[in-house]
């Protein structure tokens, strides 16, 4: 029988640009696997770890060495190091991984980390590029913006969204942001300031985009025994899983997210949820574009389609709604590659933990759903389900 694992230990450090980020990978993921294991004092040492699983994109990060973060910390005996690549959902398919290896019973301790600054690619556009159908990518410089932005004009048309919704919603990721110490952008801009922001790829504007960030982002993941014993708020993963979608782009129509709505699907059936919006307390969703969040909401069954912007204005999904989402201002105020996709399942711990920084908690969180999406047609989707005793 699988044995339970919990989280027991989360560390960041605050991210920047990646232009003004001095610190080379290997520091930073030192700085995040520190502040892990200080997280969970109670005599946690480098040398209780028994693995260590490391999230990257190598076509963006070039050559890695994620054992200098090891060595950095000045660790003296051999645990294995592993390297998970998935894309965007680096994060959350490594988080799988590791919770797997600890339930079985191969280890006790394990890392998981995600450092990076996106800068490591001399040109990161042509990884992008081979990333996006042949006959889009012929004569032209296609991104995940392009992308982003067929999806978010096929459903304004679809559904008669309105400019303001996504404005509204990436509002509430850049004000909630703002109380965020880790977050890369903090400026808590506005509805207005959002809508005033130069056009980027129609209909997503300059402020309902990700920026580019550099930081790190560790785990402490622990077998029940070692969790009870070390941590008085373990937050138990529930569940994790992912989903593959074709690399053959031809056929798709860029109607909604229907990977993740099969996923959400599968994992609700796992752990006997009925009624997302009313047995999840708290949610963090992968939008590098404020506008899917509302459409993450439709396909993680929170409400009909077309139907999130309501959700959305009646304040369902903001601190202190029914089931807050995105309150540290979620991808799109801190894109930090590989980081950015342990981070979803980080913050969600801390909400479980009752541990959050800023004026951002939400009372009581005791079941957490955290999300990272991929590729850039988004051909990739993770969910881990959390829950606290």
């Amino acid at each position: 029988m699988a044995r339970r694992v919990g989280v027991i230990g989360v560390g960041n450090t605050p991210y920047t640009s990646a232009k003004k980020e001095t610190r080379e990978r290997s520091e930073l993921g030192r700085a995040s696997i520190k502040s892990a294991i200080d997280f969970v004092g109670n005599g946690l040492t480098l040398s209780d770890i028994d693995a260590v699983y490391y999230t990257t994109v190598d076509g963006f990060e070039g050559t890695q060495r994620p054992d200098r973060s090891m060595d950095c910390l000045a660790r003296g005996t051999n645990a294995p190091v592993y390297f998970v690549n998935t894309g965007g959902t680096s994060g959350g398919s490594t988080i799988k991984d590791a919770y797997r290896a600890v339930a079985s019973g191969l280890y006790d301790i394990v890392v998981v980390y995600g450092s990076g600054s996106l800068i490591a690619t001399k040109n990161a556009q042509q990884v992008m590029s081979t990333a996006s159908p042949p006959l889009m990518e012929s004569g032209s410089n296609i991104g995940a913006m392009h992308i982003g932005g067929y999806y978010l004009n096929l459903y304004q048309q679809m559904y008669d969204i309105q400019d303001e919704d996504f404005a509204t919603v990436s509002a509430k990721s850049h004000k909630h942001a703002k109380n965020n110490p880790n977050a890369h952008i903090r400026k808590g801009y506005t509805v207005e300031q959002i809508l005033a922001s130069p056009m980027v790829a129609s209909p997503i504007r300059l402020l309902e985009m990700c920026p580019v960030s550099s930081g790190a982002c560790a785990l402490i993941l622990a077998s029940e025994e070692k969790a009870r014993e070390l941590s008085e708020t373990p937050v138990w993963i529930k569940a994790a899983s992912s989903i593959t979608n074709s690399f053959v782009t031809g056929y798709r129509d860029f109607k909604g997210f229907d990977m993740l709505e099969i996923l959400a699907h599968r994992i609700y059936e796992k752990v006997g949820i009925k009624n997302p919006l009313e047995e999840i307390d708290y949610a963090e969703v992968f939008n590098p574009f404020g506008g899917f969040e509302l459409m993450q909401y439709e396909a993680l069954g929170l409400c009909g389609k077309g139907q999130a912007p309501h959700i959305l204005h009646d304040g369902l999904t903001d601190l202190g709604g029914k089931l807050p989402v995105n309150l540290s201002g979620s991808t799109l105020c801190t894109n930090s590659g590989v980081a950015a996709s342990v981070t979803r399942q980080a913050e969600t711990c801390l909400q479980l933990m009752g541990r959050v920084e800023g004026d951002r908690q939400v009372e009581n969180a005791r079941v957490g759903l955290a999300h990272t999406w991929g590729g850039n047609m988004g051909q990739f989707d993770t969910l881990t389900l959390f829950e606290r005793d």
